[in-house]
């Protein structure tokens, strides 16, 4: 009698589990991946603050949150505040270059409650000046306290490498010869001898049901170089959507020809393309005469995108 009563006991428990396990589970299942743009160079909508630079905030399906890059000052806090976004306690803040524009806010790191790693390439160190004929020579890698305030808590990230479930930050992109990379004006010295590469450059990969969530913050590596380094990586998985700063504002017809061109090999169906930052309208309006507005959309501070 004492054994059955035992066993059933422990049956009721295991089954308690269970149910709970599978609650758990569901709820993590219909979890969306959900973006949030904390800055940009315009707003989505009113009351937003904007500025030059790029923040986003992701929360992921698994509950962790993550940031990518942070802006040029505090306006990524601000507009963070606006939309009831805590960002205290963050898995992690990835940094897409070193350039002032996506690092500036790391200035304010202190305030950021759980002092949150900082990932990123080892070269995002680098300093780095802006030479143009006829302009001052402007300083435009990462600010001094930004470099002070983070360097303890800095982990330095090279090629892909898998910073969260189903979270994949690309960097060291190959570059193909010939291929379009926005790399023109910035030298490491201030004279303009000593052209950078921006190596540096890194880009997200979110893995969703439905095909990869590309994050970029600028794509000095190159719009098709990059999404040809998430294709070879995932190999059976299609692009679901393009997010971010792309730089392709200089880009000629021809460019953006075959950026469409390549975009038609590797989109998902439900395709999306978010253009924002440096991206440049011409670009913008090159995708959206092909694709149509409803698939075409500016980012803008405030945007919330889910997946």
């Amino acid at each position: 009698m004492r054994n059955y009563l035992r066993n059933k006991i422990i049956v009721s428990i295991l089954t308690t589990l269970l149910v709970m396990l599978t609650a758990v589970t569901g709820a993590f299942a219909d979890t969306p991946l959900k973006i949030s743009v904390l800055c940009d160079d315009k707003a989505a909508a009113e009351g937003f603050a904007t500025e030059h630079g790029v923040s986003i905030f992701i929360e992921l399906p698994n509950g962790h949150h993550w940031l990518l890059d942070t802006g040029t000052t505090n306006i990524y806090l601000e507009n963070a505040e606006h939309m009831g976004i805590s960002l205290d306690n963050l898995s992690g803040i990835a940094i897409s270059h070193g350039h002032d524009d996506h690092t500036g806010g790391l200035t304010f790191y202190p305030s950021l409650k759980g002092a949150p790693p900082v990932y990123g390439h080892p070269y995002i160190w680098h300093k780095q000046y802006g030479v143009k004929k006829n302009a001052p020579v402007r300083i435009c890698g990462m600010p001094y306290l930004a470099r002070k305030y983070t360097q303890a808590t800095f982990k330095p990230v090279n090629n892909v490498t898998k910073l969260d479930e189903g979270f994949y930050f690309f960097t060291d992109v190959p570059r193909e010869t010939d291929s379009y990379q926005p790399i023109q004006g910035k030298f490491f010295n201030e004279d303009g001898t000593g052209p950078c590469p921006i190596i540096d450059d890194a880009t997200l990969a979110i893995k969703t049901p439905e095909g990869i969530v590309a994050i970029f913050g600028c794509g000095h590596a190159g719009y098709i170089n990059i999404l040809k380094a998430i294709k070879k990586k995932f190999p059976n998985e299609k692009i679901l959507s393009v997010v971010g700063g792309l730089h392709l504002k200089k880009a000629s017809p021809e460019v953006l020809k075959k950026a469409v061109a390549y975009t038609d090999t590797v989109k998902a169906k439900g395709f999306t393309f978010y253009g924002g930052h440096c991206t440049g309208e011409n670009a913008i309006a090159h995708f959206r005469k092909v694709y149509g507005d409803k698939v075409v959309k500016p980012l803008g501070a405030g945007r919330v995108i889910e997946y």
